[in-house]
């Protein structure tokens, strides 16, 4: 999977592909795949704050995890951005690197390879971390409205609004201007 970068005229897109087929995309639903293949999808989600910062944010990882029903299942992938995340251009941030992790059937996770193929038993699961897209420009220097937009749609929480793109919100969720200012104007 991919991720887009923020760059100086917009946020990062998100262009989560299939890999390995050549830029000849379809990715079905979680049913279709469940219905035509032994296997479960556990959990398909956006991750919030894992995108890389910026007046231009990057967009953020997704987290995808699945196992064999019935039977044993090899997988084999490879990844990038392990152990070289996206970095940020112009003063943004980097993204959260990608992972991949084993989850065995007594619950215990074991951390897999960059690039390996893996036999899955019934009943385990992969856990596939896709890196996140680099952010461009300084966070503070983010539009608060579209932090605040940001907060409420999910792809961050308030606390990194605060932290790292030093917007500071109402209960409401609207942009606190006054406690904003006071945010970006200190050290």
């Amino acid at each position: 999977s991919t991720v887009g970068a923020g760059t100086p005229f917009g946020d990062g897109w998100l262009t989560y592909l299939h890999v390995g087929n050549g830029g000849m995309c379809f990715v079905d639903s979680v049913e279709l795949d469940e219905l035509y293949q032994p296997l479960w999808v556990r959990e398909r989600r956006l991750l919030p704050d894992t995108e890389g910062a910026g007046r231009h944010r990057g967009a953020p990882s997704l987290l995808v995890e699945f196992g064999p029903v019935g039977c044993d299942v090899q997988i084999g992938y490879v990844s990038d951005g392990c152990i070289n995340a996206a970095r940020g251009a112009n003063g943004g941030g980097p993204a959260a690197p990608a992972r991949q992790l084993a989850r065995r059937r007594d619950g215990r996770i074991e951390a897999l390879e960059a690039c390996a193929q893996v036999t899955l038993a019934d009943g385990e699961t992969v856990l596939s971390y896709c890196c996140g897209g680099g952010g461009y420009g300084p966070p503070e220097g983010r539009d608060a409205e579209r932090v605040a937009g940001d907060v409420a749609e999910g792809w961050i929480t308030r606390e990194r609004a605060r932290d790292v793109y030093r917007v500071a919100l109402a209960a409401d969720g609207r942009v606190d201007a006054a406690a904003t200012a006071a945010l970006r104007e200190s050290p």
